[in-house]
């Protein structure tokens, strides 16, 4: 359904200043690029989420969480539909039943990664050093099972909470959710309705001494800060690493292609598999780079590479 006039008037009689119209996404990507959503929203409450979700689907207008907007592509066409962002209404962190042995802590979708680490490490809780320094926000990292070639969150997840598109919310436990490298798969009696909306995670940490765990922090961050580029836009690795042999980084370096650039994104000179946006780059010269560096690693070693970073958009 077009978001016609009718529609508009009914989402700002319901909703007021939790949404906005043909909002630039470059506004809410790390890249800084992106043409307009057609809605853009931010919901105050569960309920209100709930209202905007069941609205849609009787509207039949497709819906994207935005997350931190740290692993997202945007198309300079911009997004058709209703994005949303659950940073206003899913933001706590507390303390859950269970832990078998250790803690159970509990966040919602909306919580920055980073905060969950530095609320864990400060209560001497270990389990999550291993994602300082990865951007994004709880639900972000949970649908990518985000991590380092180690350790990764879903290795720490008891349980997670979603809202179906049809209004229902449900928790699932552990084994019934199927994590892979870069992937959270639900159960399919969970997707009958769609795709659901993760609304919390619920994970399992230990016990450890809150000075070791700043002193491993913080030696993480530095290393992060060591190797990846910092300062201009980017969105993190932009492709998977294959399964064995080099990483996605090692083999685009080693076809020569640091620097180079396309508009104004650059794949950088610090971390081949990040580009970085040096303040000028549209989506196209973005995808337009991705395309190079993909069709090199090919040329020259006979590998594909799989995107990681999530392209949407017209």
């Amino acid at each position: 359904m077009p978001v016609d006039a009718k529609a508009r008037q009914w989402l700002v009689a319901h909703f007021r200043s939790q949404v906005r119209f043909d909002e630039p996404m470059h506004r809410h990507t790390s890249l800084g690029v992106g043409g307009p959503a057609d809605i853009f929203a931010t919901p105050a409450t569960r309920g209100d989420l709930r209202r905007m979700l069941q609205w849609a689907q009787v509207n039949a207008l497709p819906v994207l969480v935005a997350g931190g907007g740290t692993n997202l592509l945007v198309k300079d066409g911009g997004i058709r539909g209703l994005v949303i962002s659950l940073k206003k209404c899913l933001f706590r962190i507390r303390r859950c039943r269970g832990g078998g042995g250790g803690v159970c802590v509990s966040a919602e979708a909306g919580t920055a990664l980073g905060r969950l680490c530095r609320y864990a490490a400060a209560r001497g809780f270990s389990g999550l050093n291993f994602a300082q320094g990865i951007p994004g926000t709880v639900g972000g990292a949970l649908r990518v099972n985000a991590g380092t070639a180690r350790e990764w969150i879903g290795d720490v997840t008891t349980a997670v909470a979603v809202l179906t598109p049809d209004g229902r919310t449900q928790r699932i436990r552990r084994a019934d959710l199927e994590f892979s490298y870069r992937r959270l798969v639900f159960p399919a009696a969970v997707r009958r309705a769609g795709e659901p909306i993760i609304l919390k995670g619920d994970f399992r940490l230990g016990m450890a001494s809150a000075t070791a765990l700043a002193a491993e922090a913080a030696s993480i961050m530095q290393k992060r800060r060591a190797s990846q580029p910092g300062g201009a836009g980017s969105a993190g690795c932009m492709f998977k690493n294959p399964p064995t042999g080099p990483t996605a980084g090692e083999l685009i370096d080693k076809t020569g292609l640091k620097g180079h650039s396309v508009g104004g994104a650059e794949i950088s000179q610090r971390h081949a598999n990040f580009i970085v946006n040096r303040g000028d780059a549209s989506a196209a010269d973005i995808l337009a780079l991705m395309d190079l560096a993909r069709q090199t690693v090919l040329s020259a070693f006979n590998i594909h590479l799989e995107t990681e970073v999530r392209i949407v958009g017209a």
